[in-house]
């Protein structure tokens, strides 16, 4: 098996012939650019077997050599891949390649049921720089062509920088400076997850975290990266999503990943002391702080304005309330996807990704925090899984008479546990976890209905205040809401007894 560890950065014409100047380019290439004209070709069952396992079957025509390459499309971390290479002698693919030993997984291409047919394909110039010196290599592909997908075509622009030889801060540091100078886009999205969309006549679709694994015997260390590379991977893709799509739901993924890192950042803060973490941490509020009102604006028009009775909908005030809400929306999807636009969001998540890496944090010549680095992530696990339960148990023992602001804490306890358990899960039995897991979303979901609409009464006179009409409807809708709450509080209550009917399956 050959590993495939890559950044692909999006650029326009212009900036991809600039790349080709760039002085770092000239300085660092070993040897002569060799460009050539190349032809790849996508296949996959009529069912697309191969794309629900996640791998990638293509035969590439490099004059008269035919080139047969599998890749995984999910390897862990955004910027590697497995891959696996065969010279074959014809244009189809050898079929008996991908029963071979060196794959450890099986693929179920259902016998004779479903042939292998070509789906897209790619012509491309690519011209191909050797950087390095005698310690690293990295191979730079500036590729300029497109996607053909029977009538339909796209174009590809970009450079794919792969590691050929040496360390990965030797990857990383090229990519930040290229990036930097040139204002290119970090991408996740394949020339095979585009082509794949092309041929479908689909859009790339918001992705939701990928399950998470942790073997047994892992180092607190190790299962931070793990954590980390996966909050990492559902960030890039749904800012590849936000960008080509502006689909709302990819700033709500984005919005929890951020979510997802920072309190894996919490849950590891004992590790993780060092001046670049404070960096880290101040650029991941920049880029919530841009994605948070989008998504909040969503979530108070579809649960505090929408769900009213329909008599209101006649009302004078209610088509101007409503509209004004929206207006605001619209206005923090523009903020977001500028803010995602700029050459910082890139870099940043270009920085993220070569500190979790290898960041200040991994070194230490201090004993104490290099135990704690070198730990099991199952003590780390026990510990904080316990620390966690034990906050919300308290907070929601005094449930009844807590103040709004002290409920929504309790909330975000709840939110910090669940993110504990989707982390640690994998180290446990399955189904335990993930029964505990769903118990806290209802309720989490629960409380989270009760702050918004302790938070919509001051919102909805802001907008109101000066119109009559509005701020009758206004009021009407904060009372609405208001009767409610006792209903959701004995709601919670029901909730907060099925969690507790759920043993901790840490303690077993």
């Amino acid at each position: 098996m050959g590993t495939e560890t890559e950044l692909k950065l999006q650029l326009d014409p212009a900036r991809l012939q600039r790349l080709r100047r760039h002085p770092m380019v000239q300085r660092l290439k070993r040897g002569r650019p060799v460009t050539r004209l190349e032809k790849s070709v996508y296949f996959d069952t009529c069912d697309f077997r191969l794309l629900d396992h996640k791998a990638v079957l293509r035969v590439r025509h490099i004059g008269r050599r035919r080139i047969q390459t599998l890749k995984t499309m999910d390897h862990g971390r955004a910027w590697t891949r497995g891959e696996w290479e065969w010279e074959i002698t014809g244009d189809e693919p050898e079929l008996q390649y991908l029963v071979s030993p060196e794959i450890p997984f099986h693929i179920d291409l259902g016998g004779n049921r479903c042939q292998m047919l070509p789906v897209f394909s790619t012509e491309v110039r690519r011209t191909t720089y050797r950087l390095g010196d005698e310690t690293w290599e990295v191979e730079l592909s500036l590729d300029a062509g497109r996607l053909i997908a029977g009538e339909r075509s796209a174009e590809i622009c970009e450079a794919e920088l792969e590691l050929k030889r040496g360390e990965l801060r030797h990857l990383f540091d090229l990519a930040l400076q290229l990036q930097q100078d040139l204002s290119a886009r970090l991408a996740s999205a394949s020339k095979s997850e585009r082509g794949f969309a092309l041929a479908r006549d689909s859009q790339l679709k918001p992705q939701k975290a990928a399950p998470l694994a942790l073997v047994d015997g892992i180092s607190a260390a190790q299962a931070f990266r793990v954590i980390a590379h996966s909050c990492i991977g559902q960030l890039l893709a749904n800012h590849d999503c936000l960008h080509q799509t502006k689909d709302p739901k990819a700033v709500h993924q984005m919005r929890v990943a951020l979510r997802r890192l920072r309190s894996a950042m919490n849950i590891f803060k004992h590790l993780l002391g060092s001046p670049a973490t404070l960096w880290v941490k101040d650029e991941l509020r920049w880029l919530q702080g841009h994605l948070g009102p989008a998504r909040d604006a969503d979530v108070f028009i579809e649960e505090i304005i929408e769900p009213l009775p329909v008599l209101l909908t006649d009302q004078p005030g209610y088509v101007g309330l409503r509209g004004e809400f929206a207006a605001r929306r619209d206005a923090a999807y523009q903020a977001a996807l500028d803010a995602i636009a700029l050459p910082r969001c890139s870099q940043l998540i270009l920085r993220l990704a070569q500190w979790v890496e290898d960041g200040d944090w991994l070194a230490t010549e201090d004993e104490g925090r290099r135990l704690l680095l070198d730990a099991t992530a199952l003590s780390v696990a026990q510990t904080i899984l316990g620390k966690h339960h034990h906050k919300v148990r308290k907070g929601m023992r005094q449930l009844e008479g807590l103040d709004d602001s002290a409920r929504h804490q309790i909330r975000i306890g709840i939110k910090k546990l669940r993110y504990a358990i989707e982390f640690f899960s994998s180290l446990y039995p399955d189904r335990k976890a993930k029964r505990l897991a769903s118990a806290f979303a209802v309720l989490q979901d629960r409380l989270g209905l009760l702050n918004d609409i302790a938070v919509s009464r001051s919102r909805l006179r802001g907008v109101a205040v000066g119109d009559p009409d509005r701020l009758w409807v206004a009021g009407m809708i904060a009372g609405w809401h208001a009767a409610r709450v006792p209903g959701l509080l004995a709601e919670a209550r029901k909730d907060w007894k099925a969690c507790k009917k759920l043993p901790p399956f840490w303690r077993d």
